[in-house]
């Protein structure tokens, strides 16, 4: 028998061997292992006493570790996970407690990641009466989602391009994908 995982790749080859398939996927994290964005305050633990802390979210999993209540704010996920939260320590232990015993002090941010704008660029090379389409995808095949004029002055994007595309924030917060061809950089 052939896993699933082998059956789906030669599936995708076939299809891109065939037609040009372009497939992306976000990055891979391990299954159950969310993103640590969020910082947390531990609290409700009474005086002279510890939270376990779990090696997975449950009570019936392993302790890993400790928590005591303190100003000292412990990163988490931003997301439960059945009414727990993973956290990792100031002393870089991973593991899990119970949400109620968590006060979330801050949010993530609104874009994270590799894909997050942090550069800025002013439109070139299109007419003052024209537009830049912004496209759902890196690409011309992709359906426009908005439009950057001239007249807009910057537009906020990633540092790099992808296969000559940048992806952008137009105006309103729409984001989408713009040809590299027609930006210039203005700040780093």
């Amino acid at each position: 028998m052939i896993p699933k995982r082998t059956t789906a790749l030669t599936a995708l080859t076939a299809c891109a061997t065939a037609g040009g398939l372009l497939w992306t996927a976000p990055p891979i994290q391990a299954a159950g292992t969310p993103a640590l964005a969020c910082t947390y305050q531990v609290t409700n633990v009474p005086s002279g006493t510890v939270l376990t802390l779990r090696s997975h979210a449950g009570e019936s999993f392993g302790s890993v570790g400790t928590l005591r209540e303190s100003k000292t704010p412990v990163t988490g996920a931003c997301a439960s996970v059945n009414g727990w939260v993973q956290v990792k320590t100031a002393t870089g232990v991973t593991g899990w407690v119970a949400s109620g015993n968590l006060r979330k002090l801050t949010s993530p941010p609104a874009a994270t990641g590799p894909s997050a704008p942090a550069c800025a660029y002013r439109v070139a090379h299109v007419r003052r009466v024209s537009f830049l389409n912004v496209r759902s995808g890196a690409g011309l095949r992709f359906r426009p989602v908005a439009k950057v004029r001239v007249a807009d002055g910057r537009v906020a994007g990633t540092c790099k391009a992808t296969r000559g595309w940048i992806k952008v924030r137009a105006a309103g917060g729409k984001r989408g994908w713009a040809s590299a061809d027609y930006l210039r950089k203005v700040t780093k």
